[in-house]
C-alpha cells in the first residue's frame, strides 16, 4: 500500500512544486481562474531546495536534530492557502498523477480549512550529512502521523497539506531513536542526541617500527596507524547506543608489514592494545584478528580492526596508546614470532 501511495506523493510533488529539477518556482500568488485541481489530501514530502517559501519566517538556530545517518535544522517555515497551475502544467510527464490539466488556468487550492506547509532543511554547521535511505521521517499532524516521502538531507523543502494552524511535527527514525521538532516554532522534542549536532572527536596517529618475524633472514620495517573517535552509535553488529551518560570510544587499529615466507594466524587485540587515558587504563573490548594477504604486493600483509569501550562522556579527551604484537601466528605454516624492537607509546588527541 505504501508503495503505490508513496510513489502518488512524489509524483505529485514533483509536479506541484517543480523541484525536480533543481530550478527555483515562485512562492504562490493570487488566485485567478476558473478551473479548479484538488491534490493528495494528506501530502507530505521532501522536495527540491529550490522551491520558494511563501511568507517565509525564520526559525531558530537551535532547531536542529541529528543521528548517526543524518543531520538538519529547520531553516524557515511557511503557509499558503493555494499553488498556482504554472508550477503543475509545466511538467507534462506529471499530469497523470497530479490530476490537473494542462490547460488548468486557476490556481490549486488547498481547501476549506487547510493550508500548504513548507518549511526549508538547511545544512547543520560544521557537520557533513549525506542522505541515507536509512532515516525516515514522519509528520505528525495533530494526533496522527503520515509517511513523509524522499530523503531527509540539508537544500530540500518540507511541503505538506494540513489543516490551517494545525500542530506539526516533523519526527525522523534513525538507527532506531526518534528525534522531533516543532516545525512551526522549531522547538526540538525530548530524547534529542545532542552529540551529533557538532562533529564527533576525532584523532589519529601513524608511525613506523622494526621487528622481526621467526624465521625471516632480515629485520622488518611495520607501518602502523591507530584511529580514535567518540561517537553516541556504534553501528557495528546491527548497532548499539551507548548507555545512557556514556559514549562510545571506538579505535581503530591496522598493522602492515611484508615477509618473504608466507604468514598465517592471528592476533589477539585485548593482548596486543593497551589504552589509557587521563592517567587511567582502558578496559579494551576486543578479540582476536587474522592476518590478511594483499593481492599487491603479494608479500605484504595487514592486520586492522576495530575495537570499542564504552567511557563516561566527557571522560577522554586524549589517549595514550601502546601495541605490540601477541598471538598465535605461522611462517610457511610453522609456528613463529613478531617482536618488536621497540613498542613506542604514542599520544592520540581527539578534536
Amino acid at each position: 500500500m505504501r508503495g503505490v501511495h508513496g510513489a502518488v506523493a512524489v509524483a505529485v510533488v514533483c509536479g506541484l512544486l517543480a523541484g525536480c529539477d533543481g530550478g527555483t518556482v515562485p512562492a504562490p500568488a493570487s488566485a485567478v481562474g476558473s478551473k479548479v485541481a484538488t491534490v493528495v489530501p494528506e501530502l507530505a514530502v521532501l522536495a527540491g531546495g529550490g522551491i520558494a517559501v511563501p511568507a517565509a519566517k525564520p526559525l531558530p538556530a537551535g532547531a536542529a536534530i541529528a543521528g548517526p545517518d543524518y543531520a538538519v535544522r529547520l531553516a524557515e517555515v511557511g503557509t499558503a492557502d493555494h499553488l498556482e497551475p504554472v508550477v503543475v502544467t509545466q511538467f507534462g510527464r506529471m499530469q497523470s498523477a497530479t490530476g490537473v490539466p494542462r490547460d488548468a488556468t486557476g490556481s490549486i487550492p488547498a481547501g476549506a480549512g487547510n493550508e500548504f506547509l513548507f518549511v526549508r532543511l538547511a545544512a547543520v554547521p560544521g557537520v557533513k550529512s549525506e542522505p541515507s535511505p536509512l532515516v525516515k521521517a514522519r509528520l505528525r499532524v495533530g494526533d496522527k502521523a503520515r509517511t513523509v516521502e524522499g530523503l531527509i538531507t540539508p537544500e530540500s523543502v518540507l511541503v505538506a497539506l494540513v489543516p490551517a494552524g494545525a500542530p506539526a511535527t516533523l519526527v525522523v527514525t534513525d538507527a532506531d531513536l526518534d528525534q522531533s521538532v516543532d516545525v512551526r516554532t522549531g522547538t526540538v522534542g525530548p530524547g534529542a542526541v545532542k552529540a551529533y549536532l557538532k562533529p564527533r572527536p576525532f584523532g589519529e596517529v601513524s608511525y613506523k617500527v622494526m621487528g622481526q618475524i621467526g624465521g625471516e633472514p632480515y629485520r622488518v620495517e611495520i607501518q602502523m596507524s591507530v584511529s580514535a573517535a567518540l561517537e553516541p552509535y556504534d553501528h557495528r553488529q546491527h548497532g548499539t547506543w551507548a548507555p545512557a551518560g556514556r559514549t562510545w570510544l571506538r579505535v581503530w587499529v591496522e598493522m602492515q608489514l611484508d615477509s618473504i615466507g608466507t604468514l598465517a594466524g592471528t592476533i589477539d587485540m585485548r593482548q596486543s592494545l593497551q589504552l589509557s587515558a587521563g592517567g587511567k587504563a582502558v578496559t579494551v573490548e576486543a578479540s582476536t584478528v587474522t592476518v590478511q594477504r594483499e593481492s599487491v604486493p603479494i608479500t605484504r600483509y595487514t592486520v586492522k580492526d576495530e575495537v570499542r569501550m564504552d567511557v563516561a562522556e566527557g571522560s577522554v579527551q586524549a589517549l595514550t596508546v601502546r601495541f605490540e604484537p601477541k598471538g598465535a601466528l605461522t611462517r610457511d605454516g610453522k609456528p613463529t614470532t613478531l617482536r618488536l624492537d621497540s613498542s613506542p607509546q604514542q599520544r592520540i588527541t581527539l578534536k
